[in-house]
């Protein structure tokens, strides 16, 4: 990933992780509004920018919205604290992520749950672009089997859960 080459971690920084479909959306949106814009623009400010953004354009994913196609963001210019997001394992993390000392919040859901967010998910895709859903029991085999973007959901939860055991001060997990 370009990120680990690229991504400078400050010790003010927070990383927000969590699979696809598993609570991205609202902890991005929670974290946001509790450090950064709550002191200078109140919830029931008409400047606020969840008046006007959502919780993915006010915190950025490393790998799909900073870090694609080889772009190289300025992100120094940003003040502290700075948030980003991503979905990608613990050993996979910039490393500066973890060296820097920037907290990391990763959110798990249960395995089932995940399994049929993101079954749905699909499913919508795959019927908008005029593909037959894909059958519950090939979706459920796929998941138990390790089949995901993002490595096998039990190693991706793992992998956090020993960060947060060797580092509780650095890793929250929820």
């Amino acid at each position: 990933m370009v990120a680990d080459v690229w991504f400078t971690a400050r010790p003010s920084d927070s990383i927000v992780v969590t699979l696809p479909k598993s609570g991205i959306t609202w902890i991005k949106a929670l974290l946001y509004a509790t450090t950064v814009h709550w002191r200078e623009n109140p919830a029931d400010s008409t400047d606020h920018p969840f008046n006007f953004l959502g919780s993915h354009d006010c915190v950025k994913f490393l790998e799909y919205q900073l870090y694609t196609e080889n772009k190289i963001p300025d992100l120094e210019k940003l003040p502290d604290p700075r948030i980003f997001a991503t979905h990608v394992p613990y050993m996979s993390l910039p490393r500066s992520t973890v060296a820097s000392g920037c907290k990391v919040v990763y959110v798990c859901r249960d395995p089932k749950d995940n399994l049929i967010s993101l079954w749905d998910l699909a499913n919508k895709f795959r019927v908008k672009n005029g593909q037959e859903p894909v059958p519950a029991d090939t979706v459920t085999e796929l998941f138990c089997n390790g089949v995901s973007p993002f490595g096998p959901y039990w190693e991706h939860v793992l992998g956090y859960w020993n960060a947060h055991l060797l580092h509780p001060e650095q890793v929250l997990f929820l």
